[in-house]
């Protein structure tokens, strides 16, 4: 299931950060979350792919087709292991994961990462750092144990395509398709690891699954994301 052109997360996403970081981050940690994280079994964690579209977003669609209440604490403009985690708090994906035991955590991550660190160019050594060539070290790896350790099954949503035509992220096409590869290495081995792939619903050819800014979903794109993240998890759950 690997498509040309992964992408996505926030466009611009060092200017958004230059944007965002005065805002205190215990306040970050509760944007977009309707559901406090300690009422739910079913936390989602990420950046904006996850937050965008408010009351429409994807934990919110999730938690209506579930009938049960799914957390949000994903951030726009977070990186999935950024290099200042001690200071920046949920701006590190790793870092909004709240504490006590989950029965489901629902992540996406890594675009950012990506752009900000190496402008979607030579990327190796991020690309080792979320997770290396055999898929057995690196943050992702790591990240995996600590879900594992509260619990709970990991569900990862693989990128989707950029739009046909282009977008901010289809320089970075080649990089997603490594990490999606050493993604796939890494489930292969570890049973309670799921992948999900939010580019089976999200047409590259339909700009109405696209945000005007070709980067982040449209309140549909939200939508069949999330009720394909619920039914992914409604069937694997007795």
């Amino acid at each position: 299931m690997h498509k040309e052109a992964r992408g996505l997360a926030h466009a611009g996403a060092m200017q958004h950060f230059r944007t965002m970081r005065w805002i205190p981050l215990t306040l970050l940690a509760l944007l977009g979350s309707g559901t406090a994280a300690e009422e739910a079994r079913i936390t989602v964690l990420g950046d904006s792919v996850m937050a965008w579209n408010g009351a429409r977003s994807v934990a919110r669609v999730m938690e209506e087709a579930l009938g049960q209440p799914v957390a949000d604490v994903s951030v726009s403009g977070a990186q999935f292991a950024h290099q200042l985690r001690l200071l920046v708090g949920p701006m590190d994906i790793r870092a909004q994961l709240p504490g006590g035991r989950h029965d489901w955590v629902v992540v996406t991550g890594g675009a950012n990462d990506l752009a900000a660190r190496c402008d979607c160019a030579a990327c190796e050594e991020t690309l080792d750092a979320l997770i290396g060539p055999e898929a057995r070290l690196g943050a992702i790896p790591d990240f995996l144990e600590e879900v594992r350790g509260r619990g709970a099954w990991l569900l990862w949503a693989r990128y989707y395509d950029v739009p046909v035509g282009g977008g901010p992220f289809a320089a970075c096409a080649d990089e997603f398709a490594v990490l999606d590869a050493r993604l796939d290495m890494l489930a292969a081995r570890e049973d309670d690891l799921i992948l999900a792939d939010m580019g089976d619903v999200i047409d590259a050819g339909d700009p109405a699954h696209y945000d005007p800014d070709r980067v982040h979903p449209s309140p549909e794109g939200s939508r069949l994301i999330g009720m394909h993240l619920a039914e992914i998890i409604a069937d694997l759950t007795p």
